[in-house]
């Protein structure tokens, strides 16, 4: 938990104001505060409780896999526990719980070395896989995708981890490259073709695949693959672009949930990677256009709306609030040397504010830091850089003097509040809806290791897992 305490000097009347609590979410690595006991109720059934004998519900039971551990998911913190020798204990028994994986997906395996099983949103899913590699590609008709269940086969004993489905392939048709040995692989539907009846040939840096002797395959890019990537193959075609099937195969939905979760959506002109609602961007995410440039923040119905910041490739910054996928309302431009700030109408500025020093080392050190826009610098070192409302901070960049930098929008209180962006010293990050300085609602967070967390939060805590 890092707590963060300024005070604002004669700005705000000589009172100390104090942002909420920004927590820190809870690392994949801890194992506290979880069930460590069980208690047998029935032949299924039990009580889990946590070190401070406390019942934890919403639990779902998966697969012994050929033991007598009962492997348990808790749905709330998508935390995988293991029931050591509860199959056949009696009813009333007791015994410890341990923590097998924390923040699995709705998409998921567990493992051992005995059997393993394979859930995708949650249910219980079998059909036809492979070994590549000690991972599976496994191939599910009822949701017509393609999963790598990475590395299943690598676990010395119990194991669990999250599966995530290969890029849409419209013929479920993938190839992969061992690089060591000089070879290829193509999977269709979880099986792997008959090399018996396959032959190949270069063709630039592609490798061209050959069924019965009919050129049926390309391989893009094969002689400078990594090994064991799993891309979707592309139909031949002799002027060596893709045919209209394997157009499809680069477009759409790539990674994650696009209709209502968390997803990648790969389109003609750039990519999207955020958050869904009813098939359309919505919440907090990022649009990426080759080229030119990047935009990360709030989307309401497939538009840029809300908070946002537009990053150009030669670092020129469109910064403020968006409506119709442009600046409305307070903004700010940078273009090479020239900053413009103030209020935006459809992209122009509208009203323009002045930016000038004040002359003051500390306190408001340039522009107006009452109704307008600012700078104020606080004697531990902190600056807040943006606009005010009623001389508190309303939209704009603190930074404070450990390094920790958010940006984005305010309360009242002077609170994180709406949607925001907060930079840690140590390389975490958080991206998403604030309330009262707590991330709430929608949000992405990696930790300094790139470990994600993203779905919904409350109150500082995730709720609910999207990916």
């Amino acid at each position: 938990m890092k707590s963060f305490l300024f005070t604002l000097g004669t700005l705000f009347m000589l009172t100390a104001v104090s942002f909420a609590q920004v927590p820190t979410p809870r690392s994949t690595s801890s194992g506290s505060g979880g069930p460590l006991s069980w208690t047998k109720t029935g032949s299924v059934d039990y009580t889990l409780r946590d070190k401070n004998g406390n019942t934890v519900s919403n639990t779902m039971n998966l697969k012994y896999l050929s033991t007598d551990t009962l492997s348990v998911l808790d749905k709330t913190n998508r935390t995988v526990y293991l029931l050591a020798d509860f199959k056949n204990a009696s009813t009333g028994s007791t015994g410890s719980a341990s923590i097998l994986a924390n923040y699995v997906d709705s998409n998921f395996f567990i493992t051992n070395p005995n059997s393993f099983a394979h859930y995708v949103n949650d249910e219980y899913l079998t059909d036809t896989f492979v070994n590549i590699n000690g991972s599976y590609i496994y191939y599910v008709g009822e949701t017509n995708t393609t999963y790598q269940l990475k590395d299943i086969r690598k676990y010395p004993n119990w194991g669990a981890d999250s599966s995530y489905p290969l890029p849409y392939s419209a013929t479920n048709t993938y190839w992969y490259r061992d690089a060591d040995k000089g070879q290829y692989g193509v999977i269709k539907k979880g099986k792997t073709i008959n090399y018996d009846e396959a032959s190949t040939e270069s063709d630039g840096d592609d490798l061209i695949v050959k069924v019965n002797g009919v050129k049926t395959y390309r391989l893009p890019g094969y002689y400078n693959m990594a090994s064991w990537v799993f891309k979707p193959v592309t139909p031949y075609s002799s002027s060596g672009s893709s045919s209209s099937s394997s157009t499809t195969a680069t477009t759409g939905c790539v990674k994650g949930d696009c209709n209502n979760g968390w997803g990648k959506y790969e389109y003609d002109n750039g990519h999207y990677d955020g958050f869904w609602k009813n098939g359309k961007k919505h919440g907090y995410g990022l649009y990426k256009w080759p080229e030119s440039g990047k935009y990360i923040g709030s989307w309401v119905n497939d538009n840029m709306e809300g908070y946002g910041v537009y990053i150009a490739d030669n670092k020129d910054n469109i910064i403020g609030m968006y409506r119709d996928g442009q600046l409305n309302g307070l903004g700010v431009t940078v273009t090479g040397d020239k900053w413009e700030q103030g209020i935006f109408s459809n992209g122009n500025v509208s009203t323009s504010y002045d930016f000038y020093t004040t002359g003051n080392e500390s306190g408001c050190t340039a522009g107006d830091c009452q109704n307008k826009y600012g700078k104020f610098k606080w004697s531990n070192g902190d600056s807040f850089i943006g606009f005010f409302k009623n001389g508190q901070l309303h939209m704009g960049t603190y930074t404070f003097a450990s390094g920790d930098k958010y940006s984005g929008m305010f309360n009242s209180d002077n609170q994180f509040h709406g949607t925001g962006r907060f930079f840690f010293s140590d390389g975490a990050y958080y991206g998403g809806n604030w309330v009262n300085g707590k991330y709430d609602g929608r949000g992405y967070y990696h930790d300094k290791d790139l470990v994600q967390q993203i779905g919904v939060w409350s109150n500082g805590t995730l709720v609910d897992r999207m990916r």
